[in-house]
């Protein structure tokens, strides 16, 4: 394998198959200098091209994005390449369409001979990267998805299977992989036993001199409690959840209670009519996405508190709005099928998945006690780091595993 780093050596070829995102618009206005859209996070493609660049290493990128497209950028290539329509049907034609778009990048793989091929997790069906082996073209697996909503492992037959066939392939092929989250790699130990690479985790990262800019949350005993939630607009993001909460609060202790929901999604039109239906419309407020810094900085600053409410029907990692809200010093409440509140500590207050109970005496707790109240957002302090700590951040993990890969080559020739 070249050696990253040495100009006078071949460079090291990477083929990365990332997820749905539109990296080809993304980088045609970076090219043109626009402004690019507003995101509160830093890009991971954007983290992983500058791991390239500081290397000398030359990427490809591939997108699932809908709308096909390429651009050059200086040495590197960037694609949107969609998946075929049968990813988008059920049952058996998605996993088809799924093993059809992983043949895809197999092709691709065979074309160029990478010397590693990386890939997202929903790209395709791990166990098609197999193939690759028979050429020695390793794989490094990003996990950006547990394998199943924690706390809720597979129950139907072919849920089963399929947890089964991706241990066969972390335990036989993959050469590396790397996870958004303790739970993430807790799951590929427990279905491979013993990986057949190394694991790795990263974790999100942030820009200074911004979530650390939001205004400190508004006293304690000023009410309403208010708290947001800040995402996507889908039911297994939980948001019709936040409703029945709310709705419970506000009968039990009326006008102590505040909530924005603020996002975009396939819910939001339904959201919108439920809370109209349930007389909400007073104490829960429903907005689009975040156009900017500026409204950022007001909407969290808004906040005594955040909420991430997910349901068992989503495989939750690591949901950077968690991060976010302990950037911003406000406590958060998170379902358990959420794994940030291992990283969280007692910045992460937890409460039963789907449980209105649950997630109703959490906000009791942290609306009438101000010593928890206070306790959590101490411990903010304490977890912040982690997300400011660019070794931490998913270019420069995966960058040391290409370069291990490229040491043990190395030592193997």
């Amino acid at each position: 394998m070249p050696t990253a780093g040495n100009t006078e050596a071949t460079p090291l070829r990477i083929l990365y198959a990332v997820g749905p995102g539109d990296v080809v618009g993304q980088y045609r206005d970076l090219l043109a200098n626009k402004p690019p859209e507003f995101q509160i996070g830093m890009s991971f493609s954007i983290q992983f091209m500058d791991w390239c660049d500081a290397v000398g290493a030359v990427a490809h990128l591939v997108s699932w994005h809908s709308r096909p497209d390429s651009i050059r950028v200086g040495p590197h290539r960037m694609e949107n390449l969609p998946k075929p329509a049968l990813y988008y049907g059920s049952g058996v034609k998605h996993h088809i369409g799924a093993m059809l778009y992983g043949l895809t990048i197999v092709k691709l793989a065979l074309r160029e001979r990478p010397d590693v091929l990386i890939v997202d997790s929903g790209t395709t069906h791990w166990i098609v990267l197999a193939l690759l082996k028979l050429v020695r073209i390793p794989v490094i697996a990003v996990i950006h998805n547990t394998l199943w909503p924690m706390g809720f492992p597979p129950k139907r037959k072919l849920d089963r299977i399929l947890r089964s066939v991706d241990g066969f392939y972390f335990r036989h092929f993959a050469a590396a992989t790397v996870a958004v989250s303790p739970e993430c790699e807790r799951q590929v130990r427990q279905v491979a036993g013993t990986p057949h690479g190394p694991v790795y985790q990263c974790r999100a990262q942030y820009r200074h001199g911004f979530l650390d800019r939001v205004a400190p949350p508004p006293a304690h005993q000023e009410k309403p409690f208010r708290t947001l939630f800040l995402g996507r607009i889908e039911e297994n993001k939980g948001v019709f959840l936040i409703l029945a909460v709310a709705e419970r609060l506000e009968k039990e202790m009326p006008g102590q209670f505040a909530w924005r929901i603020v996002g975009s999604g396939s819910a939001s039109d339904a959201l919108v009519r439920q809370v109209e239906e349930r007389g909400l419309g007073h104490v829960v407020k429903v907005e689009g996405r975040i156009p900017g810094e500026p409204k950022a900085l007001e909407t969290f600053g808004w906040a005594h508190a955040m909420i991430v409410p997910t349901t068992a029907d989503f495989c939750e990692a690591l949901p950077m709005v968690a991060a976010e809200s302990i950037l911003a010093g406000r406590p958060v409440v998170v379902s358990t099928v959420v794994p940030a509140w291992e990283v969280l500590d007692g910045a992460a207050i937890k409460a039963e998945t789907d449980s209105v109970e649950s997630f109703v005496e959490a906000f009791r707790r942290l609306a009438l006690d101000p010593s928890c109240y206070d306790e959590c957002r101490r411990a903010t302090q304490s977890v912040q780091a982690q997300f400011y700590d660019a070794s931490n951040g998913l270019g420069n993990v995966i960058g040391r595993a290409v370069l291990r890969l490229n040491s043990d080559d190395g030592d193997k020739s």
